[in-house]
């Protein structure tokens, strides 16, 4: 009879909410990401770190610890504003703990949907992660998870950010507009888009 399936564009693809848990509550490190939605709420495996859901602890930590460092202490955000933004009921906001060696290293955070296109909310690294090329990894799965649902990637980046800037144009970022003022009256952010193309948005630079 021959395989009567439809064809694989055609299947119906597995909810976030239906990815395989494992009975500990885990997700399964197996789960293939082109088989789920864009974003969703499991491991994901990069090349040289991983990505899990972030947890409340792991929230406190990276509240605690970016408050303490640049952009996060100039613009005047705190623990406390830092841990509420990344354990708040949000739907459309995505948070993950980057892990490497079995230690979590940074937090990535995304905005599905933005304009036409999600958006990169946060990345922040710990010191000893840094350089490794942790960053540009996280910003390709990024880029290639909203490739999968729109032609765009935006992100902001804080005008005196020199390091911040340079990385997001190594990684295919290009300014669109400066916001004066938006977040502290002495300091402007900087729209940057990526445009990607669709069905997975590429690689990028080391960082």
């Amino acid at each position: 009879m021959g395989d009567r399936r439809r064809p694989a564009r055609h299947r119906r693809r597995t909810p976030a909410a239906q990815c395989p848990v494992r009975a500990t509550g885990q997700p399964d490190p197996m789960t293939v990401t082109a088989d789920i939605a864009p974003f969703a709420a499991t491991r994901h495996l990069l090349t040289s770190a991983g990505l899990h859901p972030l947890s409340a602890g792991e929230a406190a930590d990276f509240g605690r610890y970016c408050a303490g460092i640049d952009p996060y202490r100039r613009l005047g955000q705190s623990e406390e504003g830092l841990t509420a933004y990344l354990t708040r009921d949000d739907p459309a906001l995505y948070r993950f703990a980057i892990e490497s060696n079995g230690v979590t290293v940074g937090v990535l955070a995304i905005r599905s949907p933005w304009l036409r296109g999600p958006f990169l909310e946060m990345l922040a690294l710990r010191d000893a992660a840094r350089g490794r090329g942790i960053a540009a990894e996280a910003v390709a799965w990024v880029a290639t998870e909203a490739g999968r649902i729109a032609g765009n990637l935006w992100t902001t980046v804080s005008d005196f950010n020199t390091r911040a800037r340079a990385f997001y144009r190594r990684t295919g970022f290009e300014p669109v507009s400066t916001l004066p003022g938006l977040i502290t009256p002495d300091a402007g952010e900087i729209l940057l888009r990526r445009r990607l193309p669709r069905g997975g948005g590429g690689g990028g630079a080391r960082a």
